[in-house]
């Protein structure tokens, strides 16, 4: 049987949202953080050893606001075309990581290709919880995709948080341009992290 996501709400990942609002306003709260963050990293002169990454943070930019659109207004969030502005998105960080990849194997520095493939993955991650697969009852094992991911993704906000005192190898894993532990940078990747996991939770959660 086939259902339409125009008739299920996106597949009852925003009535799963709206229900559990004891954890959707908290990763608001961390969104708007993020965001926050995020657009003061683009804005500031920073100097050349600490240097942003300008469009790993204007990814990050972009994903907080969708992810903050669709938590905040999820009843009202129009499934079809946020779909298509997620698969934009992919499309586009894919094309720069593409871009990246091709620089480092003619000899270019590698800054910002793990950063790019983070969130290439990430918009993917969210265009396949928006696609609704895991929500559909009957389904059987349709939610293990969703599930995995969201450890996945859980487990990478905790090893970055593990390593943000030192400068271990999964940190420079994380921050290829080299930028300290303790910086801003942490922030945003961490909530990316955490709000993608919620996002796929919902999506096999009802």
């Amino acid at each position: 049987m086939v259902v339409r996501v125009s008739t299920r709400k996106w597949w009852g990942v925003a009535d799963f949202v709206e229900q559990y609002a004891f954890v959707r306003w908290p990763v608001v709260a961390a969104f708007v953080l993020a965001t926050c963050i995020v657009a003061t990293r683009l804005t500031r002169r920073t100097p050349l050893t600490h240097r942003i990454d300008t469009a790993s943070d204007s990814a990050h930019l972009l994903m907080c606001l969708v992810m903050l659109t669709m938590l905040v207004f999820p009843a009202a969030t129009d499934p079809h075309a946020m779909r298509a502005l997620l698969t934009a998105l992919t499309v586009a960080f894919a094309i720069l990581l593409a871009e990246r990849v091709m620089g480092w194997l003619t000899g270019s520095a590698p800054d910002g290709v793990v950063a790019l493939g983070y969130h290439t993955v990430a918009a993917a991650a969210m265009l396949y919880a928006m696609a609704g697969h895991g929500a559909v009852h009957g389904a059987g094992g349709a939610s293990w995709p969703a599930v995995v991911l969201a450890v996945l993704f859980g487990l990478d906000a905790l090893l970055a948080l593990g390593t943000a005192g030192h400068r271990s190898a999964w940190h420079r894993f994380v921050h290829p341009a080299g930028a300290h532990p303790l910086t801003s940078a942490l922030v945003p990747h961490v909530v990316m992290d955490i709000g993608t996991a919620f996002m796929l939770i919902a999506a096999f959660g009802r």
